[in-house]
């Protein structure tokens, strides 16, 4: 079978170069999109809210046709500039991190030539709806003109309130979970993590990496390491905190020196060297008090070595499998978040071997790899049909 090239673009929400979080899936999209384009990179294109930050760094030099688009506003004259660009360009697939999957853009980019769009998401679509309001949605859903033809998540959490609060058909949905590069991020203790942040040596490293937001939980983090560190007089452990901008960490910074505690509360900012420094750590915490989809941080942990403490959120327990590669507490829980982490400093080899089950299911399922390959799959099942002969061959018989 002759294989013809799809012409691919992705749309993002954010402005280029947005950070360490969608790193990862630029990558996934422009491998995603060089396949489906059998080789050539000119057919695969990019679109960012804005171009604020110069040109996106974390794609290859030779990926040239990036675009600003901002699909958040609805504006008539936006939208259609985008149509122009996309018969221009003859552009079949367009694939979209995070939008509603009914949206005005929609109707106008495929009268322009484009075959099939999906939506991808990295956070929640909807909270739960009553079954009223629910049954409203769903109606208005499924008359709607200008809609996607799937939604990609990473989660089934996620998925399941796109189902029950956003009244998506479970027909239009696939879940693809995070993976990530095993090859850099794997077990292998050294003292790096010791001399890079001056931490303690006695002491082993309790390590949360991501935004301190309030949503993320920072502050029941910061709680129950106040409970081992003072009530509980715990002279086994400190705590890395790792991801800050501005003055986002002061508050817990002055909460923890007010109680003598400062030196084993380490607010490092964002690190570039995660992959040194996890696998020296004892274990990690996904503390999420807000949302949660599939934190790659925990994947990441785990692929590292490292038990995993999440709070019971969401995706969360997707990636922090109870008792067999870590331990679940409830969300905003700070006295249950301290007993997971001193149950495992008690019962260290109970901990090693939270770590090898995880580092083991990355290397089986949550890898990198595996991820592209359901990602492509999920994406040629939803092409067009008149898309469907261009695919390369074998992908339609892969299951994600």
């Amino acid at each position: 079978m002759t294989r013809l090239q799809i012409p691919s673009l992705f749309l993002f929400h954010l402005g280029s170069n947005p950070g360490y979080a969608i790193s990862p899936t630029e990558k996934l999209f422009y491998s995603v999109g060089l396949e489906l384009a059998c080789g050539d990179p000119s057919l695969v294109h990019f679109g960012y809210r804005n171009l604020d930050r110069g040109q996106p760094k974390t794609l290859p030099e030779q990926c040239t046709n990036v675009i600003a688009f901002d699909f958040s506003d609805r504006d008539l004259h936006n939208i259609q500039r985008l149509a122009a660009y996309v018969e221009r360009n003859k552009i079949r697939l367009l694939v979209i991190y995070d939008i509603q999957p009914a949206h005005p853009l929609f109707r106008q980019v495929r009268r322009a030539g484009v075959r099939t769009i999906l939506a991808f998401y990295g956070s929640e679509i909807s909270s739960l709806m009553p079954w009223w309001k629910l049954t409203l949605k769903k109606l208005l859903f499924a008359m709607s003109r200008s809609k996607v033809d799937g939604l990609i998540f990473e989660s089934r959490a996620m998925a399941d309130l796109a189902i029950n609060g956003r009244g998506v058909p479970p027909s239009m949905i696939d879940v693809v979970h995070t993976g990530v590069d095993i090859t850099v991020l794997r077990p292998g203790k050294s003292d790096y993590v010791y001399r890079a942040l001056s931490l303690p040596s006695d002491r082993k490293v309790v390590v949360y990496a991501g935004h301190v937001n309030p949503h993320k939980g920072i502050e029941t983090l910061v709680d129950a390491a106040i409970e081992l560190l003072v009530p509980r007089r715990r002279s086994d452990v400190c705590f890395l905190i790792c991801g800050h901008t501005d003055e986002k960490s002061k508050q817990y910074e002055r909460k923890c020196a007010d109680l003598g505690i400062g030196s084993m509360v380490c607010f490092s900012g964002y690190r570039s060297d995660l992959a040194e420094i996890l696998p020296d750590c004892f274990c990690g915490v996904i503390p999420s008090t807000g949302y949660d989809s599939f934190p790659r941080t925990a994947i990441e942990m785990a692929a590292c070595g490292l038990p995993v403490v999440g709070s019971r959120l969401q995706g969360i327990p997707e990636t922090v499998l109870e008792k067999e590669t870590g331990l679940l507490f409830e969300p905003g829980n700070a006295q249950a978040l301290a007993d997971c982490i001193e149950t495992l400093l008690d019962h260290p080899d109970l901990a090693a071997e939270y770590g090898r089950r995880g580092r083991l299911r990355c290397e089986q399922e949550l890898n990198i790899e595996n991820q592209r390959k359901r990602l492509l799959t999920v994406i040629c099942k939803r092409l067009d049909p008149s898309l469907k002969p261009q695919v390369p061959d074998g992908i339609l018989e892969r299951r994600p």
